[in-house]
């Protein structure tokens, strides 16, 4: 076939081929793009229970709003052979990055945790994938992990055999009561997801039997490994997360693949600072969005995160290869010869009942350390004493760039520490304390001015950046706890409208006095306004109400806002695993807007735009109790119908 058309394709090359059909790189004639499209292979065409697999998992993967599942364009029957149209995406499978050796401790447990997500999206409709394992996991350049292959995927309570009685999943990763009694529910992902990190952290198979009827043996009757033993920079406290999540009977493990995840991050806490740095693939800039769509509509397109999110920002990662410049350029480094890079295979992932190989070009949003002059040295002269109680010249301390859950990004394009230093001028008065300072950064405010809120130093500003290749409003938040030895530490934060998210710890340290006179005079500032929409912070859960009587409901949000100077302009930032949401504050009403390209159920592209507001509560609250808008989901052109949506957040504590 290759080289023929196939309806409104053009097969251009074969990708792959397992049990359950081919994948071949396609160019779409109608959208004129390259695509990976999957096709039932001829002798399988007119077997009633492949057929009926192939389509579940055409059905199960448009049906997925999360980023770490790959987005679905079409699907359908041409010339009598089932196929359905998916994105590219170039990267590898986890299988082959584990045979170059373990992951370091991060990677693992920021891979595991974006499985997680896909799979609990899965599960929340009440799908189990079935077939957790690292040959369908596909980890891109930037370390975005997509969950792949939901061909064998099924509803809870359904058969998991075949027609012929063959059992569907891969035995290296079977959960025993699948071996046993062939009855399951998604606590079979759980452990599936258990085998998976501990392969990630030590390089092998929980159970690597010689033979089939050991593995089995050992999956039903011998206690879990301990990861700790195989590989010496895996804390012990590891095993007792692999123990739980190994554990013979469902009801003794993780409820949830959420759950898990969580403890796999707790116990990487004790991961020893000793310990080498890792040297894994990047994991940059998250996306934050995650509307959910109701049933017939097409998928979400968000994101982070891993947490981290990707569509429709972060396939998306069709963007500037060197993304955003970081909060704060580091000063300039001496020329390094360029290293080697391993051009990127495409490859095909086939799985023991199905094969879905994507391969796309992508680069993800990274805040890279570009073109910053390093500041010149304080005169030795000052016009000017310094005084007040933030004045001075500071050295700050940049820690490696994270993602929003505290996770290090880690790779060649990760971002490192670095240092810069700061002249900051500072005075208190009628207006409060206020302080100024001028950073050299680039693409961040080349000044801020920090307001003392409540015993915190905070500082708000907003740059034009690029997200995922649209540069767009990146809101800039710093916040400075001072110490009992005269330091401050805090985080400094980089916030895009269009839903990326970064941050750093940072640290300053007083080095010497100042001229305080090439600083703007902070006592010549207008005060600080404050803003209503300050009350928007704690945890909230959300429920949207689509007008077709279909509910979604997101919960564990965690939010904070933060706000201009002026006060007429905040950011609120809904941060949580499974998807999450920035809303902008102005006018006293909270919005929402994004535009894509999403599947529809129906057939085919989608073009739509998401828009949402949420008017300030009345009469004013602090905390906000509740929060409650309104939204449409226009689809601007394709097959699902445009609906509108009724949205609320309820706090459910601090």
């Amino acid at each position: 076939m290759d080289g023929m058309e196939f309806g409104r394709y053009r097969l251009i090359e074969l990708l792959g081929r397992g049990g359950m059909g081919e994948v071949w790189r396609a160019f779409d004639n109608e959208t004129q793009r390259v695509v990976a499209v999957k096709v039932l292979p001829p002798h399988l065409a007119d077997d009633p229970a492949f057929e009926q697999r192939f389509r579940r998992e055409a059905f199960a993967a448009a049906g997925l709003t999360n980023p770490h599942v790959v987005p679905i364009h079409n699907f359908g029957e041409i010339n009598g052979r089932l196929y359905v149209d998916m994105r590219l995406i170039e990267g590898r499978d986890l299988h082959h990055i584990i045979t170059e050796g373990p992951l370091p401790l991060p990677r693992a447990v920021s891979i595991v945790a974006q499985v997680a997500s896909a799979l609990q999206a899965a599960h929340r409709i009440g799908l189990v994938h079935r077939d957790v394992k690292p040959s369908n996991v596909l980890v891109d350049e930037e370390d975005f992990a997509y969950l792949i292959d939901f061909g064998i995927a099924r509803a809870a309570g359904q058969t998991s055999m075949t027609a012929t009685g063959n059992v569907i999943g891969t035995w290296a990763y079977m959960a025993p009561e699948r071996l046993s009694t062939d009855k399951s529910d998604a606590r079979a992902d759980v452990y599936a997801l258990a085998c998976l990190l501990h392969e990630c952290l030590t390089g092998s198979q929980p159970f690597p039997a010689t033979s089939l009827e050991r593995q089995i043996a050992a999956h039903i009757a011998e206690p879990p490994p301990r990861p700790s033993t195989l590989q010496p920079t895996v804390p012990s406290s590891m095993d007792a997360v692999i123990a739980k999540g190994m554990a013979k009977s469902p009801d003794d493990r993780f409820q949830t693949v959420t759950d898990l995840a969580t403890a796999a991050r707790a116990a990487a806490t004790t991961y020893p600072a000793s310990t080498p740095p890792p040297t894994a693939a990047p994991h940059d800039a998250q996306t934050l969005w995650s509307p959910s769509a109701p049933p017939g509509e097409p998928p979400n397109p968000a994101a982070a995160q891993g947490f981290y999110t990707t569509d429709p920002t972060r396939q998306q990662l069709a963007s500037d290869a060197h993304g955003p410049a970081p909060l704060l350029s580091p000063p300039p480094q001496p020329p390094q010869p360029p290293a080697a890079r391993n051009k990127t295979r495409r490859i095909a992932l086939a799985g023991a009942g199905a094969v879905a190989v994507i391969i796309a070009v992508v680069a993800g949003i990274a805040l890279l350390n570009t073109g910053s002059d390093r500041p010149k040295p304080a005169p030795t002269n000052k016009a000017l004493p310094n005084t007040g109680p933030f004045t001075g010249t500071f050295t700050a301390a940049f820690g490696p760039k994270l993602m929003w859950d505290g996770t290090v990004t880690t790779g060649e394009s990760a971002d490192p520490a670095f240092s810069v230093t700061w002249p900051v001028r500072s005075a208190c008065g009628s207006n409060g304390c206020v302080a100024t300072t001028k950073t050299n950064g680039h693409s961040a405010p080349k000044e801020l001015v920090f307001d003392n809120i409540g015993g915190r130093w905070v500082a708000v500003g907003i740059v034009r950046l690029k997200c995922h290749g649209v540069e767009t409003d990146a809101w800039h938040v710093i916040s400075l706890q001072p110490q009992a030895n005269g330091s401050m530490s805090g985080e400094a934060t980089v916030i895009w409208v269009t839903g990326c998210f970064n941050k750093r710890t940072l640290t300053l340290n007083r080095t010497a006095d100042t001229d305080v006179s090439v600083l703007t005079d902070p006592g010549a500032l207008p005060a600080r306004v404050g803003s209503p929409a300050e009350a928007l912070w704690g945890r909230y859960d959300s429920v949207t109400t689509y007008a077709n009587g279909y509910k979604t409901k997101l919960q564990h949000f965690g939010v904070h806002t933060d706000c201009l100077r002026a006060g007429d302009r905040c950011i609120s930032p809904f941060l949580a695993s499974d998807g999450s949401q920035t809303y902008v504050y102005a006018s006293q009403t909270w919005v929402l807007e994004r535009e894509y390209d999403g599947a529809c159920s129906k057939g085919g592209t989608d073009h739509i735009k998401w828009n949402a507001t949420l008017p300030l509560p009345q009469p004013a609250q602090d905390p906000m109790a509740s929060l409650t808008g309104h939204g449409y989901n226009d689809v601007l052109q394709g097959k699902c119908p445009s609906q509108a949506f009724d949205i609320t957040f309820t706090r459910t504590g601090d």
